[in-house]
């Protein structure tokens, strides 16, 4: 693989990582340092998972439609 293509793996392989590192202690996290009750804490986590989940389609209709596949993911990188 070219250093190119390995890049998305790479990006990939991090965003995993800090996602499920990030979730399994954010309910804690709400509800210990922000006063969060146990109910607003898990729906702040819910859509926080939601948003994980639905922006990468986002990302993906921008990217066959507009951009291509690499200027995508180079450009939703620097903002990530």
């Amino acid at each position: 693989m070219e250093g190119l293509q390995l890049y998305p793996c790479g990006n990939e392989c991090c965003e995993r990582l800090a996602y499920y590192g990030m979730s399994t202690n954010l309910v804690n996290y709400l509800q210990i340092r922000l006063n969060q009750g146990n109910v607003t804490a898990s729906n702040s986590v819910t859509n926080w998972s939601r948003t994980c989940y639905i922006t990468p389609l986002m990302g993906a209709f921008l990217a066959d439609a507009y951009f291509g596949r690499y200027w995508i993911i180079a450009i939703f990188s620097i903002v990530y």
